[in-house]
């Protein structure tokens, strides 16, 4: 297992890396793309082929799940970015950059679907799925999250403490994600419409997603959420697995 998930983060971390440079040296695609986030999901890939012989498989269709479970995966994020938006405008939380161009955010929201994707073939397609039959739902979600946190490396030049409620949203999305999919077998479309709705939700906040403020607030919220899912989910976080 150990080997398995080394390998795995270390080829998302190269494809990260090569995806994030051929974009910068090419110029073939605006900034607003982020191509590295197909990183994960590359890795995912290549990891099933690698290993084939333990024949893990990504689910993408499940044909037990209603069309009402896509719906609040959908909503949960745009309610809790509402909060979160009155929340910024009655602690009057200052913008610190220019706000981004109309065709820079359609840029942005075009390309979010394919990276809401690449991320999720390789957080909740592979790597969570295949920790979920070792370790407890909270503790791999914990794992994930804090795996899944040091990608944003945009984030990195604004300093400790921004950087430790950071870590503490990116674990509380993993939490709730893992208890939208945990029963259906990790259902990438599934958490890649999570994903992509916290990705639209937070064009609200693009002129403060850099400000400490802002992330405090924002990461205060989520884990607020996911203390309530899992305190109403305590079988799936803290059953024993074998």
């Amino acid at each position: 297992m150990k080997l398995r998930i080394g390998v795995f983060y270390a080829l998302t971390w190269f494809f990260l890396i090569l995806l994030g440079g051929f974009q910068q040296a090419t110029g073939l695609l605006p900034p607003e793309i982020g191509l590295a986030q197909w990183g994960p999901g590359i890795a995912a890939l290549l990891m099933i082929l690698i290993f084939r012989k333990d024949g893990h498989k990504i689910t993408f269709f499940s044909k037990d799940i209603p069309d009402l479970r896509y719906l609040y995966t959908a909503l949960i994020p745009v309610g809790v970015g509402l909060i979160v938006f009155v929340l910024k405008s009655f602690l009057h939380i200052q913008a610190s950059a220019t706000p981004i161009t109309y065709d820079a955010i359609w840029r942005m929201i075009i390309w979010m679907p394919f990276g809401a994707l690449g991320e999720e073939l390789g957080w909740r397609g592979y790597l969570h799925k295949k920790l979920n039959s070792r370790m407890r739902g909270l503790f791999s979600s914990i794992l994930v999250g804090m795996m899944w946190m040091p990608i944003h490396v945009a984030f990195f030049g604004e300093g400790a403490v921004f950087l430790l409620f950071l870590a503490l949203l990116i674990i509380s999305y993993a939490i709730v994600i893992y208890a939208l999919v945990e029963d259906t077998e990790f259902n990438v479309i599934l958490a890649a419409t999570f994903h992509l709705f916290i990705n639209l939700t937070n064009l609200l906040f693009l002129d403060v997603m850099h400000e400490t403020s802002f992330m405090l607030v924002n990461a205060l919220a989520w884990f607020v959420v996911a203390g309530i899912v899992v305190v109403m989910k305590k079988k799936i976080f803290f059953i024993s697995k074998a």
